[in-house]
């Protein structure tokens, strides 16, 4: 018995529908293409949300821990 090429096919094109539909919308930012200024600012603003987000888990644990 031979199979038909249209249930491989029909199965890969709902596959891509639903990873079409579950991809995230915002890529993640990569220095693959961008220029050294840009680059340079895409690492200070990622320096810069990581230090906000240890100082409010630190100010968190202080709160917990009085």
């Amino acid at each position: 018995m031979r199979i038909k090429p249209f249930f491989p096919v029909f199965i890969v094109l709902v596959g891509v529908i639903v990873y079409a539909y579950y991809a995230p919308e915002d890529r993640p930012e990569k220095g693959l293409t961008t220029t050294p200024k840009e680059y340079m600012e895409m690492v200070e603003k990622s320096r810069a949300e990581r230090l906000k987000r240890e100082q409010k888990q630190e100010q968190e644990q202080a709160k917990v821990s009085r």
